[in-house]
């Protein structure tokens, strides 16, 4: 099995990203790009849907939650629509510097190193938006 973890500092307080991440309304404003015209439902307990959805591109995330340790912690089921296979999404939050935030997101169950690959790059494109959306400096990345 494949996993990647990506890293990036958002300029925010880590309520204000918690928020971003547990919230539908600020969920989609961000998730994806606003040309998908994403939309998102969160239930935020244990056995909860976490959806982002895109009619226009015909895209869907389906996750369950697994865990929520708020404000620093949440776990998910990640499904995408249509697919029988699930992998493990864990995304931490961590204070940092400056009241800025750390936002780590492990990624693992791949079955193929080009899945794992293409994830990284969603990952990568997701996390930047998060950072845009707070102002801040572009986001740390690790491999």
């Amino acid at each position: 099995m494949h996993e990647l973890t990506e890293e990036a500092l958002v300029a925010a307080s880590l309520d204000d990203v918690w928020r971003d991440l547990t919230r539908s309304g600020p969920l989609a404003e961000w998730f994806w790009p606003s040309r998908m015209q994403p939309t998102a439902l969160v239930e935020l307990h244990e056995l909860g849907r976490w959806q982002v959805r895109s009619e226009p591109a015909d895209l869907a995330v389906e996750a369950i939650v697994l865990a929520v340790e708020a404000p620093s912690a949440l776990r998910l089921e990640w499904r995408w629509a249509g697919e029988e296979s699930a992998t493990d999404v864990g995304i931490a939050l961590e204070p940092a510097a400056e009241s800025t935030t750390r936002v780590i997101v492990r990624h693992a169950g791949f079955t193929t190193a080009d899945e794992r690959e293409r994830h990284v790059e969603g990952w990568a494109d997701c996390l930047q938006r998060l950072v845009d959306r707070h102002g801040g400096a572009p986001g740390e990345r690790l491999q």
